[in-house]
């Protein structure tokens, strides 16, 4: 009876092992690479970090469950490397081009080494076996991405590719070639509810004639595709808002007559498209162009009246950016002399608002914190107020450098953290040269 219970025991825990994936954890490379070509299976390799919150999950919820176990141990020699450790740095450097982020799950051939397929980021286990087997039955990134540079192009193809590049989390290469596939078809062929639905995610060119179409066409594709009318004007409207902010930032910043005149061209494409479109939210951005277009002639006093009025019209509501960015403007060119009284009151708004988000932040600068001190330096250097101009500089310069901190950490990168060094001293010293503080 004693045997029999220990049989049992045995086998349940061999039952356990297997039905978990096993893997060939940092081992030697060699070693993996043999183990695969003496069983003529394809190596399954799972690219971590030590300090990977969605690689752990993985480790954690999907390999350890017998049917991924079972899918995976039948059907390939699985092995997983730390990229930082071991042979994981050598890995990571042979095969960086395609490990766009952790975790990254790689199919290699372990022949000549080369990627057959790739799976990126947390994935559940039934999408992970789907994902695999697509891989086992052919239906690759590789093969896809053959067919497609041999040229062809039909809309099955298109498909595959575009599912294999989900997968891979190569969202710059779908939408290249969902471009590339829609733009060389006709117009109409967007009355087509797969190749629409395959198109909107990418419909954020104000400027494509396809945006001007599925604009034109809007009752239609409603009623006649039966498409779902907030997604598609949701998708219009965000890309008219960055075109219309495009064109205010740019016009902000610079006087080439060039570029303003490049500006000019783009913003009467964009009032065609606005005027007469029952679209939610274009009312606001037409109001934005007709209000920077005031502030392009400089003329002063009518931006000074306009504003005033959408206080009560409210034509435009963005607090965060649009108003803040007119009030700038009216404080650093309004004419010292004859509208100081205008300066003034600007100013005031600026510097409760500034007040305001002081109080909120109760001293915690972040990315997202309130600097508008850099204005308020020029406000008041522009009124006569020296002592209060550079105490303002002096809060702004302390403010931009706590925020560097965060900057830094999101962009670790070398060459992004010089150009932010760079941008914080340009920022600084173009602001020292308008209120004669050395």
């Amino acid at each position: 009876m004693k045997k029999i219970f220990i049989l049992c025991v045995s086998l349940f825990i061999t039952g356990l092992t297997y039905s978990q994936t096993v893997f060939m954890e940092n081992e030697s490379w060699n070693a993996v690479k043999s183990k695969a070509v003496k069983e003529n299976r394809m190596i399954f390799m799972d690219c971590y970090t030590s300090w990977c919150g969605p690689c752990k999950g993985l480790a954690q919820n999907v390999f350890p469950q017998p049917k991924v176990g079972e899918f995976l141990n039948s059907n390939f020699v699985c092995c997983k490397y730390d990229m930082e450790k071991g042979e994981g740095i050598m890995l990571y450097k042979k095969y960086k081009d395609n490990i766009p982020g952790f975790p990254t799950m790689l199919v290699i051939n372990p022949v000549d080494e080369s990627i057959v397929h790739k799976v990126v980021g947390y994935t559940e286990p039934d999408a992970l076996i789907t994902a695999l087997q697509d891989g086992l039955d052919g239906k690759t990134l590789a093969v896809f991405q053959k067919r497609y540079e041999a040229g062809e192009r039909s809309l099955e193809l298109i498909k595959d590719y575009c599912k294999a590049l989900d997968v891979a989390y190569d969202q710059g290469t779908k939408e290249k070639v969902v471009r590339d596939y829609i733009e060389s078809m006709p117009l109409d062929s967007l009355m087509n509810k797969e190749l629409l639905e395959l198109y909107l995610p990418y419909l954020n060119d104000a400027y494509s004639t396809q945006y001007g179409y599925v604009l034109k066409n809007l009752d239609k594709l409603q009623y006649r595709l039966k498409i779902n009318r907030y997604d598609i004007e949701t998708r219009l409207q965000r890309a008219m808002s960055d075109a219309v902010c495009e064109i205010v930032n740019v016009t902000l910043a610079h006087t080439n007559a060039d570029t303003l005149a490049s500006m000019k061209m783009k913003e009467e494409k964009l009032k065609k498209l606005l005027q007469g479109a029952s679209v939610k939210g274009f009312g606001e951005l037409n109001a934005k162009l007709a209000i920077n277009d005031i502030r392009m002639n400089g003329d002063i006093v009518a931006l000074d009246a306009i504003l005033e009025a959408d206080k009560i019209l409210q034509a435009t509501r963005d607090e965060y950016s649009f108003r803040p960015d007119m009030y700038k403007y009216i404080i650093e060119y309004a004419d010292v002399k004859t509208q100081k009284e205008i300066i003034r009151k600007y100013l005031a708004i600026m510097q409760e608002k500034q007040n305001i988000a002081d109080e909120k932040s109760n001293g915690k600068v972040t990315l997202f914190t309130e600097n508008a001190y850099d204005i308020l330096a020029i406000g008041y250097y522009r009124l006569g107020n020296k002592k209060k101009s550079e105490e303002c500089a002096k809060k702004f310069d302390e403010r931009y450098k706590l925020r560097l901190v965060d900057m830094k950490k999101m962009f670790k990168d070398e060459k992004a953290q010089v150009q932010i060094d760079d941008e914080y001293h340009q920022r600084i010293n173009d602001l020292r040269a308008k209120i004669g503080m050395k």
